[in-house]
């Protein structure tokens, strides 16, 4: 994984997942902690693509942006 100079940030990623509920069943036990959302982890969450848990800063080229559709 590069900066997102390369692609774009995980966090507009549509591979990207950083929902406490999503982290929260990713990594069961968490909840022990109080929640998935916390000052360690920030935005952090789990690019599906690398299979990997990275800052939301962090980028790649295979970057797909979120289907950000009004609703």
């Amino acid at each position: 994984m590069n900066a997102a100079r390369e692609g774009g940030s995980c966090r507009s990623c549509a591979h990207f997942h950083n929902d406490p509920k999503y982290l929260e069943a990713a990594f069961p036990g968490w909840t022990a902690l109080g929640s998935a959302y916390g000052s360690t982890r920030a935005e952090d969450g789990i690019c599906e693509l690398h299979g990997l848990y990275l800052s939301a800063a962090q980028g790649c080229d295979r970057h797909e942006a979120k289907n950000c559709a009004p609703t």
